[in-house]
Order: C-alpha cells, then sequence, then structure tokens
C-alpha cells in the first residue's frame, strides 16, 4: 500500500502561518525520506485558524523544490474558486518543473462563506467544477481551443506550457456523490470517497466506479484512495491520549462552516450500513469514543503499530491501494507528528 500526507494546515491561534506551512513542507522532506507516496494540502479561504491554505499550487512548488520523488497531490484544489486558464498554466508549469510529479486532483467546495466574496453562490460549484475540468484536460491535450459552457467560456486559448505527462496528469474527483462517480467514470476521471470513514462506504465507491468504468469501456482507477486522521505511538494508552486530544481540536474547528459536509458525510455513512449490522453510538451523539471506537468507521486511526496494521489490512480487503494520513492534526507540535510518521513508515506500511 502507498501513502500520503494530508495537510489542513490548522493554526488554531497556537501557530502562525509561516510555522504551520514551514512544518508541512519540511516533514513532507522527511515524509520522502520515509518513503512517503504524496503531499497532500487542501485549500481553504477566509478563516482565521482552520484550513489557512489558499493556494495548494503555491505550497506544492515549495514542496517539488525540496524532493525528488514524492507526487504533488492537492486534497483538494477547490476549483469554482479558481479562473480556469490560470489554473491550467499553473497546474501545467508545476508538473513541467516537478518533472510529472502533479495529480489534478479536485473537489467542488463545502463550504458557502469560501464561495460568497467570489461572487459565487455555492449551489453551482459540481457545474463548475465539471466544466472547469472538461476545460483544462481539453487545453491540456490539444493546441488552441476553445470552450463554451454555461459558466467557462474562453475563445481560441492555448495553454503553454503544456503538462510534461501525456496528455494531462491523472484527475481525481473527491466527492459523495453516486452522480459525480458515475460523470467521472464516463469519461476516464477517477474518484476518492469524501473523507469515506467507513470500509462500507469505502467500498460502496470504489465498486460503482468500477462498474461505471466498465459500463464505458474504461479501466479501473490506477490508485484506490482512502482517508483517515491518524496518529500512531508504541504505547496504546499514549495514542489514544494524544489521538483525542489533537483530533478533537481538529472536528470541533471543522464544525465552524462545515455543517453541510458533516450531513452528507453522515447521511452516506447510513446509506452504506450493512442492513444486518446495529447502527454505532447513538443518533446526534459526538464524542472520541463514538467516532474512532470502531475500525470498521473510524474516522481517525489511532494505536499502536500492531492496532493501526489491522485498520490498513481492512483498508485494503475493500480494494484501497493509497492510503492518506492527516498525521499533522490540530495544530499538533512536529515533533509528535515526525515520530507517528516514522513509527507507520518503519512498522505498519512494510506489513500492509
Amino acid at each position: 500500500m502507498k501513502a500520503g500526507l494530508f495537510y489542513l494546515f490548522e493554526t488554531l491561534g497556537e501557530k502562525s502561518p509561516a510555522q504551520a506551512y514551514k512544518e508541512a513542507v519540511e516533514e513532507a522532506v522527511f515524509g520522502e525520506k520515509l518513503g512517503f507516496y504524496a503531499v497532500c494540502p487542501a485549500e481553504h479561504h477566509f478563516a482565521e485558524h482552520y484550513g489557512i491554505m489558499p493556494d495548494t499550487l503555491d505550497f506544492l512548488s515549495w514542496v517539488a523544490a525540496r524532493t525528488k520523488k514524492i507526487k504533488l497531490w492537492p486534497m483538494v484544489i477547490v476549483v469554482p474558486l479558481n479562473e480556469p486558464i490560470r489554473l491550467a498554466e499553473r497546474v501545467a508549469m508545476l508538473d513541467q518543473f516537478s518533472e510529472g510529479r502533479v495529480i489534478f486532483s479536485v473537489g467542488s467546495g463545502y463550504r458557502a462563506y469560501e464561495f460568497t466574496p467570489f461572487g459565487l453562490d455555492i449551489k453551482d460549484n459540481w457545474k463548475i467544477m465539471r466544466e472547469t475540468i472538461e476545460f483544462c484536460t481539453k487545453a491540456w491535450a490539444n493546441g488552441r481551443v476553445s470552450y463554451e459552457g454555461e459558466f467557462i467560456k474562453a475563445k481560441d486559448v492555448e495553454i503553454q506550457p503544456k503538462p510534461l505527462q501525456k496528455p494531462f496528469p491523472p484527475v481525481y474527483i473527491t466527492t459523495t456523490r453516486d452522480d459525480q462517480i458515475r460523470w467521472a467514470a464516463e469519461r476516464g476521471y477517477y474518484v476518492i470517497p469524501a473523507a469515506g470513514f467507513s470500509i462500507y462506504e469505502t467500498h460502496h465507491v470504489f465498486s460503482l466506479y468500477k462498474k461505471y468504468a466498465e459500463e464505458n469501456g474504461r479501466e479501473d482507477m490506477p490508485e484506490k484512495v482512502a482517508f483517515k486522521w491518524i496518529y500512531v505511538d508504541k504505547s496504546l494508552k499514549k495514542a489514544r491520549e494524544l489521538a483525542e486530544k489533537y483530533f478533537m481540536k481538529t472536528l470541533f474547528a471543522f464544525f465552524q462552516g462545515g455543517e453541510h459536509l458533516y450531513n452528507l458525510l453522515a447521511r452516506k455513512l447510513k446509506e452504506t450500513w450493512p442492513k444486518d449490522k446495529p447502527w454505532p453510538g447513538r443518533e446526534n451523539e459526538i464524542n472520541f469514543e463514538i467516532l474512532t471506537g470502531n475500525i470498521e468507521y473510524t474516522s481517525c486511526a489511532w494505536g499502536d503499530p500492531q492496532k493501526i496494521i489491522e485498520i490498513m489490512q481492512l483498508l485494503k480487503q475493500q480494494g484501497t491501494t493509497m492510503f492518506i494520513g492527516g498525521f499533522n492534526m490540530g495544530a499538533m507540535p512536529t515533533e509528535l507528528v515526525r515520530k507517528s510518521m516514522k513509527l507507520f513508515a518503519e512498522k505498519v506500511l512494510p506489513y500492509v
């Protein structure tokens, strides 16, 4: 199994943005030495402490200059908030000077307050995302192109440079929606379960994509990705203590403006939960035990290496080939992040 490093860039009043950025870059350099496959920053806007990352491509340019092999895999670029011609140019340029390490990993966005200052209505997010993907891939694969959509319009544009990867970098869409999975599979784009914490939800996304791909004569996804927050320690007790402290800080920061996505994720969890299994926890109750106490649906993988191996093996049984882990959560000190990364790389990855 391959592994990636997810970054939300929470400062939470405990770190400056400069410190958070520098630590993340140094952790990415360290991660490459440990054998991590990708670094995965999340784009967010206008929050004071949650998601201080308005431009993942700028951040990944810094990572590219400090590394040789690690994939540059945003999680995600919120494409409706990016002007499409400039986005196509910038992705292509990063792919060129990183020597073909870019993954065009995108999403439609889920926080309404991020859309309003751009003069956009979040209800149009998925339509704008689809048009932007279509324009970018068309511009990368061809010479001079025109595009006439409901939201995106361009006439006689030729993107320079073109991406190093031909015809363009792999396209991944993070989504909770079955219709988005179908749309992607029909066109040869790939998908990632949006925070697919339940193994049943993960299996549902992977199986549905394969079904639609086969119906359209296309190949299955080259990488099947699952995400969880994570903390690994030699001591099970210490792992729980630190995971609870920092994961719950991240979770409560997420709820400030993230209710829309939370409701979607909760609905998908219920829709894909096996009918012959009792529903875990109690309705509307949120605490660390309910969220992480069962490895079949935990949103935070915490434990000693053996417990983490069990969680990774469960993901692998659903078809997962790549795990993206939120090792850096809740403004955690970088020393703890690195310790967890090292244990995962040395004591978990070789056995999954």
